[in-house]
Order: structure tokens, then C-alpha cells, then sequence
């Protein structure tokens, strides 16, 4: 490796990254000659650029996450290139290699804010979620102002078995105090037009206009909402580039359309103001791509969280929170920072797909009971591997596992090492990957007799997937909103045999029901049938239900 550097040529090398001009930097290193020969400040501003460039590829990322890790051992010192490494992982999942680094690192400063910090998102993303609440919490204990990472410090609350829902409150509202103490919302009051709208606005916003989960559970009520009472507005923060078929359809669906992503947080929130809008249901809350910072400063006159977040914020501004009667009981309305509005059946309903497959018996001809999750794998938390694998080790039983992140191997390794050290079967865990096409992903389904629910986190999507393929879902009652969505799904069924209270009950269910290799039959069609006739799929009645939820709060 070279040790001489020319001064003038890292001030040169600056000037380019300063200026976006990352071609002309990468051209000039490459003029030296080898990259990985030079001198490891060279090596590191061309893994900066090569990073940063906007058409960047994957193979681009893994080479710079590779010139970084040669920066930082030569000299361990320097963790600014260690941190780029581990800014790099979030994009290529790629965590094993930087975690043990960050691990090394951090028994030397046990108070590194940006190691903690690190250690917390890392283990977050692997699905280790114990660990990574510990480093959140040892990360806010140590520097109690930080707002950096709470968001995922929030989320993961909710994945966690041993977090009530007290302690998760309590959490939204520090991060809350924080936040509007940051953004000083008591100097941020706006009068709204007094002056009606000849329509009620409402609006709706999201990062999830696209083909994503979200937009199939509100495509549907977007195309059965009464036009002629209801202004429909979507506010969509999609990056313009992302945005496909679905976008045009929902688009197509509302009165008005902004595309969003490029507004400051400044910008968004004057923006919003002045479209006066009466009502602004958010989609998002905490997840990815969220403009929660906006909307804790009052948008609308009235503001509601919905479907893509199923928990309290914990900020002022948001009025109330869309639920039903089996996810919230009214006894437990104090342990949520909104007003509940509650719908009389199901919080949330899914159309039927136009080319839902057949149903196959294909699982049953090897002779061995299957059960299944397609879950995303960061909700299958310690407990629900500890549960799966003794009803794994107790019968003649195999379990499928199908996770809907791209690059997904290093996850799959930490579920399946997991399953190991409880005394599975390598044999007995089976990993699918991830179906582009909605109708190959469907078919997996036919593959299992029993879909098995994880807690404390279940599952939405998969669970309406999996009835609706005739597979029912064994699923743990919980003790708030989100731990409880299986149960509201279940009993809007009428699959009440199929809800467990405990652990204890949970195992023996599933034992009870892999002695069945007949199960799927008994349900299959019979099931599908049932499912499309009840309130899951029942898209008109739902909307319906949501228009006098409107209304309410309009009145």
C-alpha cells in the first residue's frame, strides 16, 4: 500500500466529492493505478464517491464495503471508514462481517455513541431484537437527547415479547417530547380556514403508493369511497423513480395527487396548510420513508394514523387511531396517545386477486405434516423460535419459512442458527425465496397445512394470503393493537379453535392439528369460500363503515 500522499491531491479529491463530481474522482484515482495500492486515504475517498454516486449498483457498494474494511484494518483507529461500512450493510445486508468489528470496537469504548447506536440497528435488522433493544436503551441512558435511531428503537419495541404496552407508550412519549421540543410545535400554530370546503378534503398520505402491501389493502377502499360526499387527496412521498402500474391506478382513483418526496420538512408542512385539508389520515407512522416530523406540527384540522402502523405515535397532533373492538379493549384507551375510533367488524380489509390460484393438495404426498410462515423475518422473535421448535421436536414435521426481503441470506442464517441451537432438524426448516410475480407466491401456500402465526408481532398480509389459499392460521392472542391483529382476523373468520392464549396452548394446538394430515382438505375450498363471504374480503361494507367513521369526526 502506498504510504506517500500528495496533499494537493486530496484537496483536489475533496473539491470533487464537495461538488458531486464523482466520475472525475474515481478517473483520477484510477490514473494511479491499482486501487487497492494506494495510500488508504485515497482508497477511502474513492469508496466515499463510489458509494455516493447516484447510479450506484450493488456490486458498487460491496466493492466500496470492501475499500473501507481495508482502510479501517490498517489502521483501527480510523472508524470513520468502520462506520461507512456499517452505513453501507443497511443497503447490501450484509451484517456479519461489520458487526463483529463494531463488536471489538465497542469492548474498547463501551461509550461510543455512533458503536452503540450501530450495534442497535444491525442487530435490529437481523431480527435480534432482545440485543437490540438493550443497545438502544443502554444508547438513550447514556445520551438522553439523542434522537438519532429512535424511531427503530420504537418499532422494535413492538417486536419483543417481554415490552408491554405501558412501556412502549412510555417511549413513544419521550421520543415525542423530544421531537416537539426539537421542532418548538408550540410556536408552530396555524390557523386553518375557518371557511368549509364545498366537499370535505380528505387526505391520505404515504411512503407505500406503489406495489407494496399497503397500497393492496387501500387500493379498495380508495376505488369504493363515495366520490360525491368525499375530496380525495393522496399525498404520496414515493421517490418518482419507484413509482409503477399501482401508483397510476391509485392516482387515477383520487381527486388530486402530490408527489412529495423532494419537499423539506419546512416545505411539506406550508404545503399541506394551505390545502385545507379537513381530514389527513397517514399511512405510514414509523415506518420507512415516513413524514411523521411534518405532520407532528398540526397539517390538517384533523389528523388520524392508519393500516400502515398499527400502534400509537405518541404525538399531540395526531387526533386518533383507526382500530376495531377485538384490538383494543376499552379498559386499555389510556395506554394510547390518540382517541381510538373504533370499526364495528375489522380494521382493515383485502380484496380478493383476480387470478387466485387453485387450491392443490400437493403438501399431503409425502406424508409429512408442513407448517409454514411467510412472515418477515424480523418478526420471529426469540419466543416464537423457542415455541416453533418444540412443536418442531415433537412430531414428524417440517417448517417452511419465506421472508419478503431481497438478500435475505444472512437472515436466513441467523432464523436458521437459531432453530439449531433450540435441537431442530437441519431437515426440518425449509427456506423459499422471494417471489416476484404475486401468483408464484400465492401457489407457495399449497405447500402448507397449517400457517403458523408469530408473536408478539403476527403476521396481516400473509395471514388474508393464507386463508384465502384455504391454509388456516394458528395465531397467539396478544395485549395491544399490533399482538392482536391475528385474533381480529381469526374471529371475523369464525376460526376461534385456532387463536392460542399462551405458549402451552399454542404448542398443544398445532400438536392436535399435525396428527391431522387431512387438515387442509377439511379447509381448503371450504375455507376460501367462507373467507370470501366474510368481513375480510367484504370491500364495499368496509368502506361504507369507514365513510360513517368520516363523518363522525367531521361532525
Amino acid at each position: 500500500m502506498n504510504k506517500i500522499v500528495d496533499q494537493n491531491f486530496i484537496n483536489k479529491l475533496v473539491n470533487y466529492l464537495q461538488t458531486n463530481q464523482h466520475k472525475k474522482l474515481q478517473l483520477e484515482v484510477k490514473l494511479l493505478g491499482k486501487i487497492e495500492d494506494q495510500h488508504p486515504i485515497i482508497i477511502f475517498y474513492y469508496a466515499v464517491s463510489l458509494s455516493s454516486y447516484e447510479r450506484v449498483t450493488k456490486e458498487d457498494l460491496l466493492y466500496a464495503t470492501d475499500l473501507f474494511e481495508k482502510v479501517y484494518l490498517a489502521d483501527k483507529s480510523n472508524l470513520l471508514a468502520l462506520h461507512n461500512m456499517v452505513r453501507l450493510s443497511f443497503t447490501t445486508k450484509k451484517f456479519f462481517k461489520v458487526k463483529k468489528y463494531v463488536e471489538e470496537e465497542i469492548e474498547k469504548n463501551k461509550n461510543d455513541e455512533k458503536l452503540i447506536e450501530s450495534l442497535a440497528m444491525i442487530n435490529h435488522f437481523l431480527g435480534n431484537n432482545d440485543i437490540s433493544i438493550k443497545y438502544f436503551k443502554d444508547l438513550y441512558k447514556k445520551f438522553p437527547e439523542n434522537l438519532r435511531g429512535r424511531i427503530t428503537f420504537v418499532t422494535s419495541l413492538q417486536y419483543a415479547s417481554n415490552i408491554s404496552q405501558k412501556e412502549y407508550l412510555n417511549e413513544c412519549v419521550n421520543y415525542a417530547e423530544l421531537l416537539e421540543k426539537n421542532l418548538n410545535i408550540q410556536k408552530q400554530y396555524f390557523q386553518f380556514d375557518s371557511k368549509k370546503n364545498k366537499k370535505p378534503k380528505i387526505a391520505f398520505i404515504s411512503a407505500d403508493f406503489k406495489k407494496h402491501s399497503i397500497s393492496r389493502f387501500f387500493i379498495h377502499l380508495l376505488s369504493n369511497i363515495n366520490k360525491k360526499e368525499f375530496e380525495i387527496i393522496l399525498i404520496s412521498n414515493v421517490n418518482i423513480k419507484f413509482k409503477d402500474e399501482i401508483s397510476e391506478k391509485l392516482k387515477n382513483l383520487a381527486n388530486e395527487w402530490f408527489d412529495i418526496r423532494n419537499y423539506s420538512d419546512d416545505e411539506l408542512t406550508n404545503f399541506i396548510r394551505l390545502l385545507n385539508i379537513d381530514i389527513l389520515i397517514d399511512l405510514s407512522g414509523y415506518t420507512l420513508n415516513n413524514r411523521h416530523k411534518v405532520l407532528a406540527r398540526r397539517c390538517a384540522k384533523t389528523q388520524i394514523v392508519w393500516l400502515g402502523f398499527n400502534n400509537t405515535l405518541g404525538l399531540k397532533n395526531f387526533d386518533y387511531l383507526i382500530a376495531d373492538k377485538n384490538l383494543i379493549l376499552e379498559n386499555e384507551e389510556n395506554m394510547y396517545k390518540e382517541k381510538i375510533l373504533y370499526l364495528p367488524k375489522i380494521w382493515n380489509v383485502l380484496s380478493v386477486p383476480k387470478n387466485l390460484p387453485p387450491i392443490t393438495d400437493e403438501k399431503i404426498k409425502n406424508n409429512i405434516f408442513t407448517f409454514g410462515s411467510f412472515n418477515n423475518f424480523q418478526k420471529i422473535s426469540n419466543d416464537t423460535i423457542e415455541v416453533w421448535s418444540k412443536i418442531l421436536k415433537e412430531n414428524n414435521s417440517q417448517l417452511i419459512l419465506k421472508n419478503s426481503f431481497p438478500d435475505s441470506e444472512e437472515y436466513k442464517n441467523n432464523i436458521y442458527n437459531k432453530f439449531i441451537k433450540q435441537g431442530v432438524s437441519e431437515k426440518q426448516i425449509i427456506f423459499l425465496d422471494r417471489e416476484k410475480m404475486e401468483d408464484d407466491h400465492y401457489k407457495h401456500y399449497n405447500k402448507i397445512n397449517l400457517a403458523l402465526d408469530t408473536f408478539p408481532y403476527p403476521g396481516v398480509t400473509t395471514s388474508f394470503e393464507s386463508i384465502l389459499m384455504g391454509v388456516p392460521v394458528l395465531t397467539m392472542n396478544g395485549f395491544n393493537f399490533n399482538s392482536r391483529c391475528g385474533v381480529s382476523i381469526n374471529k371475523n373468520i369464525g376460526m376461534l379453535d385456532f387463536i392460542a392464549n399462551n405458549h402451552y396452548e399454542y404448542v398443544s394446538i398445532a400438536k392436535k392439528m399435525s396428527e391431522d394430515h387431512e387438515l387442509h382438505l377439511k379447509n381448503g375450498i371450504k375455507l376460501r369460500e367462507k373467507a370470501i363471504n366474510s368481513a375480510l374480503f367484504d370491500t364495499k361494507l368496509f368502506a361504507k363503515e369507514f365513510e360513517k367513521v368520516l363523518w363522525k369526526v367531521l361532525n
